[in-house]
């Protein structure tokens, strides 16, 4: 997990709720929400019931919270199937948010990103009830417009190419819900402050192209960084294509990779058992749910199992180490540093067991995650085809 990540995305939703198209607009919500909290004294002044509002801003959070429920349980569903394509992800997304960037900062102006785009809903708000503010605060959120567009943006497109996509998406909520709720508890002190900080504005967006930039950069140099040690993985070299398996094994298996205490292992190394790889990666949601299940299968005498992990497929140098960590695997994890295994064996999905016999020879395969009979059935259709 790259808390440095998770802290940006946090300060991308703090920006949007100082932007030009919220903060403006905040009293106007606080009034709505007040209800008949508001009152105004004899002198002119307004003050608002701190617990009538508060518990109405509570509510509208409410709203705002569902709308990114749902965009978290859509990226969580949609990571695993467009892992293969992190990188394309990571390259477009990041030009796009370093455009979105730049005109934020306002060195280049981009016309559509200034027009607005309205959802009209007639919500009756003259007379505020808690219900009301649930709905208000669903169709606000539902209403962006562009200028907090490019900064939600960049969450979304973290959340679909980095781990654990969920996270981004709920510190980006939190950055700009926290604000909301903050000044629905201290709205008269808050709205001073806002009457004093009108040239606040223009700061803003500067940071917040800033930031997109930033991160722009950064999403372009991982996916770069993927992209070069690919192209650096030296190809086989076969005489003929009858030989080309049997060429390709030999190289896999006589490789010298690191696990995950840095020993160097083969797999060669694992001759005289049947040698199960498990490809992983840490935003996997189905390989997750498969440990308990690959654990219990690896007590069979039989078999050895490992996991086979590469950081190309992360978004950080220590993500590997604090997903073995956290979910307290302890069966050996080869290190794939390179991508070697993954790119000879085509690994497109995840999770992907592949199966060597007793003489380290590639055996059978299955994508998907497996139950404790789907183990089962593998290790005994490599066990009839090593006997033939």
């Amino acid at each position: 997990m790259n808390y440095s990540l998770l802290a940006g995305v946090f300060l991308e939703g703090l920006l949007s709720f100082l932007s030009p198209c919220v903060l403006p607009l905040l009293p106007l919500y606080l009034s709505y929400l007040a209800g008949d909290g508001k009152k105004t004294n004899e002198e002119g002044n307004v003050w608002y019931d701190p617990v009538k509002t508060s518990v109405s801003a509570l509510f509208f959070i409410s709203g705002i919270a569902l709308t990114f429920v749902l965009l978290g349980f859509s990226i969580e569903f949609i990571s695993d199937y467009i892992g293969s394509y992190s990188e394309v992800i990571s390259l477009v997304g990041g030009t796009v948010l370093i455009f979105f960037g730049l005109h934020q900062t306002g060195l280049i102006h981009i016309d559509i990103l200034e027009k607005e785009f309205k959802i009209k809903a007639d919500l009756h708000l003259e007379k505020m009830n808690y219900l009301k503010a649930f709905l208000l605060g669903f169709v606000f959120s539902l209403g962006w417009s562009p200028c907090i567009g490019p900064m939600l943006a960049n969450a979304i497109l973290l959340a679909a190419s980095s781990s654990e996509g969920y996270l981004y998406i709920l510190f980006y909520a939190l950055g700009l819900i926290i604000p909301f709720l903050a000044a629905g508890v201290f709205t008269s002190a808050f709205l001073n402050w806002l009457k004093e900080k009108k040239n606040i504005f223009r700061k803003v967006l500067i940071l917040s192209g800033i930031v997109m930039i930033c991160f722009g950069s950064y999403m372009i140099y991982r996916a770069s960084r993927t992209i070069v040690a690919l192209k650096n993985i030296e190809p086989v070299s076969v005489n003929d294509e009858n030989e080309s398996t049997d060429d390709i094994e030999a190289y896999l298996t006589s490789y010298e990779f690191k696990d995950q205490d840095g020993n160097t292992v083969r797999l060669s190394d694992y001759q005289g058992k049947y040698l199960f790889l498990n490809f992983s990666a840490t935003w996997c949601t189905y390989c997750k749910e498969e440990i308990p299940i690959y654990k219990e299968f690896s007590e069979n005498e039989d078999v050895i199992c490992l996991y086979v992990m590469s950081p190309l497929n992360e978004d950080s140098d220590t993500a590997i180490e604090t997903y073995l960590k956290e979910n307290k695997i302890v069966l050996p994890t080869i290190i794939d540093e390179d991508g070697i295994l993954f790119y000879y064996l085509r690994i497109t999905g995840y999770p992907t067991v592949y199966v060597l016999d007793p003489d380290t020879r590639f055996s059978v395969y299955a994508a998907g995650a497996l139950s404790m009979d789907g183990f089962s059935s593998l290790l005994d259709y490599a066990k009839e085809h090593y006997e033939k």
